[in-house]
């Protein structure tokens, strides 16, 4: 986990400069991926809250501060005694030195306290990742629907100039000409709805990201049916051992347990062994002694039992993180088979039919043989058929996604 954290806090401290030599470059996902990785500020925030647990460990390895005790006593005031015969002057250094593996408790502590915070960064990167995917699918998709908007009116412009060419000739009544430029309308906006979709999905990942590219950036990529081969079992045994949060929660119970192991060796007392030189008078002294502080009514029976307390919150934490893995888990495996299945009857036959159906239509109309009405009917079912085919890749996409992120891994296809 280490090496896999310090490589991810690399990539993350590099310049951003380096992801936007091209503002106006296209946004193919493992650019959007990279990216974010450099630039996201929640990645950046939980990267210095990693920085912080890790400077924790200095103060681990640390023993005790020595202090110097400087004295001065019996300085006369009045009397009959002089004052070479009286005062008292001395210094005293005292040096503690930590019984019951005090020292060795707390890095054990420490260490256990930084993987636990390193398994939530990776966590956040999981987690972030999915979200930035589901992003730049889902500003696929709203640039999908744009083509298929733009593709409707196109083929309605053709249809009409079409009858602009036939009310020239006298074939159709201006009515029906005014019938279909009002249709036009509507084809108008449906693009234009389109394309503002498009802008805010677009911004919407670019603000994911986390940095300036420009807005203008054009999306690479398709939505397309990639099959993926995945063997439940295997994903439910690497999810509920190998995900980050199961990881983080068993770190949590570690770290728990160390604790622990701290607070009943602070139950130990220290020796202090101190030594110093004491003038009396005109006498030079030494002194020598040990400070031991009596255990007798606070053993830190309290912090014990707080440590205590959470080890056992720690351990239901790691239960309920296994069974909501594993509800995560069958859930997204669900949506990939119904997605799957869903795409699968699109390119067998709901495609195909909706093409032939407008086909069909739009040659009667044009043989004189069929009102308009049948054509706009088919030429917007079909377009809702490929609306629709859109976003069944796109579900089956963000079922992959999903299903990764319940794994805690990639599928491979």
């Amino acid at each position: 986990m280490n090496k896999r954290i310090v490589l991810l806090t690399l990539l993350l401290i590099l310049p951003a400069e380096a992801a936007f030599a091209q503002q106006a470059s296209e946004l193919n996902l493992q650019r959007v991926i990279d990216t974010y990785l450099q630039n996201n500020l929640e990645l950046q925030a939980a990267r210095f809250k990693l920085e912080r647990t890790r400077a924790d460990q200095i103060a681990a390895r640390l023993r005790p501060n020595p202090s110097l005790t400087v004295t001065a006593e019996n300085m006369p005031i009045n009397g009959p005694t002089s004052f070479g015969d009286l005062y008292e002057i001395g210094a005293t250094y005292t040096e503690t030195f930590e019984l019951g593996g005090k020292l060795s408790l707390r890095e054990k502590a420490s260490n256990a306290t930084v993987s636990a915070a390193e398994a939530q960064f990776e966590d956040t990167m999981r987690r972030g990742l999915a979200d930035l995917k589901r992003m730049y699918y889902e500003a696929l998709l709203a640039r999908s629907t744009l083509d298929v908007a733009t593709e409707s009116r196109q083929t309605f412009d053709q249809l009409l100039q079409f009858n602009v060419t036939r009310f020239q000739e006298g074939a159709i009544p201006e009515l029906d000409l005014i019938k279909v430029r009002l249709e036009r309308v509507k084809f108008d906006s449906s693009v234009r709805q389109a394309d503002l979709a498009l802008r805010q999905a677009t911004i919407r990942l670019v603000e994911k990201l986390g940095t300036l590219v420009s807005f203008s950036s054009q999306l690479s990529g398709e939505l397309t049916f990639r099959p993926v081969n995945v063997d439940l079992n295997s994903v439910r045994q690497s999810a509920v051992n190998e995900r980050t949060d199961v990881l983080a929660a068993m770190a949590e119970l570690t770290a728990a347990n160390e604790r622990l192991a701290l607070e009943r060796g602070r139950s130990k007392m220290d020796l202090s062994p101190f030594a110093g030189y004491k003038r009396v008078g005109n006498d030079n002294t030494l002194l020598f002694g040990v400070s031991i502080p009596l255990k007798v009514r606070d053993h830190n029976e309290t912090e014990i039992n707080r440590a205590e307390t959470d080890i056992k919150s720690a351990q239901v934490r790691l239960q309920l993180v296994r069974n909501h893995v594993l509800a995560e888990v069958e859930s997204a495996y669900a949506a990939l088979q119904t997605s799957r299945e869903l795409v699968e009857t699109f390119q067998s036959d709901l495609l195909r039919q909706a093409d032939e159906a407008r086909n069909i239509s739009l040659a009667a109309y044009e043989e004189g043989g069929s009102e308009l009405l049948p054509v706009l009917d088919a030429q917007k079912t079909r377009s809702e058929v490929r609306q629709q085919y859109f976003r069944t890749l796109f579900d089956y996409q963000a079922s992959i996604v999903a299903l990764e992120l319940a794994a805690g891994r990639e599928l491979q296809p």
